[in-house]
């Protein structure tokens, strides 16, 4: 397990970097602006349905399903559940394709509101471009859920290299002769290759391919039964992060471009760490709960969540203390100025106060889908939602950007802390006061680090002995005993 994290993380850093540089690019050559603005808002709506019919809640739901069926009837009734669950997702995702694109104008009046007509126009243009992202991303999103449970994490974990770099390319050779539609087409164009990139492995595990859907077959009906209360759950998180754009709308203009880079920098250790943690050990504690074995499962339960203690504590440190000195490292060229660089930090360490709950929810979840239940996180996530909703209600007129990304801190923290509650009450007791402890030394390794590298000024030099001191009072103790030190 220890293993095939360490491997996935260190694609996925090489993807989050990547993904860095993508948005560094965008910010060099097209600044924080109405353009910008209307790129991440057709994105985002463009990518809404990914998590609902990708990787996000089929996927999910999938592995203890698809594990649960080859156990009773064999490896090939797996297979047909496979091939109905893909062709379904290909309708599903080409009628909603044709819709965004039929509606392009209609989408955007309704989701940034607060945009000038100018804006919206370009928005709106984008986004017709960017529709056909959605059917590609789903595709892929699910056929890599069919692959981690195959215990294959490297090719999956690397397919976001292609999207960094197709849009990366289209905006460095492009971006001045096209403007900002080159990179809407980087976009689709990303999204293809991500699709072509794991079809080999696909069908070097698979062997064929059918084009048929089996709707008499009871395990497909069981996917989508399970699938109904999450669908509802990360249905309102995109409603949410749709709200979080209708408010954004509001703020003058580079602001919705200032969240998103900010956004884009606490997702490198959310993805790196959280993301690929999760992935990892959920087949693992799915599998451990279909043989019943409680006690392996919270072990790994536990183990993850330390693991993220470990990782995520020193990356909220230099995320907050350092907001301003890391995006002027990332952005500050170019087209990209003074006052937007202060936007983005500011909204960046808001962001980054709730780093450890985003990335151990995705855990957590995966602990309740594993137990086969479904509703509960979607609940939580509901009350998260309202809450958030809330909160940037109350907060967008006195704390303006930084208001929308306290918000989403504290809404996450809420979360949390309902599904850990919630899972001890009725499964199993997360050993909290281990945790604790453990937390205890991290803050004391993170502090020491914060303390040595305080009055550097060079920044790259600031981080380096940062991490030097984090890391040196656990090398010894990582060798010795391994992924038992958490």
């Amino acid at each position: 397990m220890f293993r095939s994290g360490m491997l996935v993380m260190v694609i996925t850093m090489a993807s989050r970097i990547l993904g860095l540089v993508r948005t560094a690019m965008i910010a060099y050559y097209f600044g924080a602006s109405k353009f910008t603005d209307a790129y991440f808002s057709a994105f985002k709506i463009s990518n809404l349905f990914r998590q609902l019919l990708g990787e996000g809640a089929l996927g999910t739901v999938f592995i203890p399903v698809y594990n649960e069926r080859v156990a009773k009837h064999g490896e090939e009734a797996g297979k047909q559940l496979i091939f109905s669950i893909l062709n379904l997702l290909f309708v599903g995702t080409s009628i909603i394709t044709l819709c965004m694109v039929v509606f392009s104008g209609q989408i955007i009046d309704i989701i940034v509101m607060g945009y000038p007509p100018e804006t919206k126009v370009i928005a709106a243009r984008l986004l017709k471009i960017m529709a056909v992202y959605l059917v590609f991303i789903g595709m892929s999103g699910m056929i890599c859920a069919v692959l981690n449970n195959f215990k294959q994490f490297a090719v999956p974990a690397a397919t976001s290299l292609l999207f960094n770099i197709a849009i990366i390319i289209s905006a460095v050779f492009w971006g001045k002769s096209v403007g900002i539609d080159a990179l809407a087409v980087g976009v689709v164009i990303g999204g293809m290759l991500q699709f072509l990139m794991v079809l080999p492995s696909f069908f070097n595990i698979i062997k064929k391919y059918e084009f048929t859907i089996d709707l008499k077959d009871p395990s497909l009906r069981r996917v989508f039964y399970l699938i109904l209360p999450m669908l509802l759950g990360i249905f309102a998180k995109q409603i949410n992060s749709v709200v979080d754009q209708f408010f954004a709308s509001y703020l003058k203009s580079g602001g919705v471009t200032a969240l998103e880079n900010a956004t884009r920098l606490y997702n490198l250790p959310l993805g790196v760490f959280g993301i690929s943690i999760a992935t990892v050990i959920y087949p693992s504690m799915s599998r451990a709960i279909e043989r019943k074995a409680f006690d392996e499962m919270r072990d790994r339960l536990s183990k993850g969540l330390n693991i993220l203690l470990f990782l995520i504590i020193p990356s909220i440190a230099v995320l907050t203390v350092y907001s301003k000195d890391v995006i002027s490292l990332v952005f500050s060229y170019g087209e990209y100025g003074g006052d937007a660089v202060i936007v983005t930090s500011q909204s960046l360490l808001y962001y980054s106060i709730g780093l450890y709950f985003y990335t151990a929810i995705h855990l957590l979840s995966r602990a309740f889908y594993g137990m086969k239940n479904t509703r509960d996180p979607v609940k939580f996530s509901i009350v998260s939602i309202v809450l958030n909703i809330i909160l940037n209600a109350l907060f967008i007129q006195k704390f303006e950007h930084k208001g929308l990304a306290l918000a989403t801190s504290i809404a996450s923290g809420v979360n949390f802390f309902l599904l850990v509650y919630y899972f001890k009450k009725k499964y199993i007791g997360v050993n909290l006061g281990k945790m604790g402890k453990f937390l205890v030394k991290i803050l004391a390794t993170t502090m020491g680090a914060v303390f040595a590298s305080y009055f550097i000024n060079v920044v790259l030099i600031k981080l380096l002995v940062f991490s030097l001191v984090y890391l040196t009072p656990w090398m010894m103790p990582l060798k010795r005993r391994g992924i038992d030190v958490f």
